[in-house]
């Protein structure tokens, strides 16, 4: 499952770098997470929040990266943010 997240933040990178659209990335994230926490078993309302709750700390995340593209701190966040995804 490590592996997987780590797949999915990277190829999510890449699409982030190539449309410069934080929202969409975030929103694919967003259902990501929503989709494994329903077929783990989660229940719906407890998925839906949590699915919630890292659709605004993915857009935030996102966001980050793309404000800050062409600087050193991308990769700073960039790090920080896969430690935390790890978690």
């Amino acid at each position: 499952m490590l592996i997987f997240k780590i797949l999915i933040l990277v190829a999510l990178l890449k699409l982030l770098i190539n449309t410069e659209r934080p929202s969409l990335c975030a929103g694919i994230y967003t259902a990501i997470v929503l989709l494994f926490n329903l077929m783990f078993g989660l229940g719906f309302i407890a998925s839906i929040v949590s699915a919630a709750i890292s659709g605004v700390l993915a857009l935030i995340y996102f966001w980050l990266l793309n404000h800050f593209r062409e600087t050193a701190i991308f990769w700073l966040v960039l790090i920080l943010g896969l430690a935390i995804g790890l978690v």
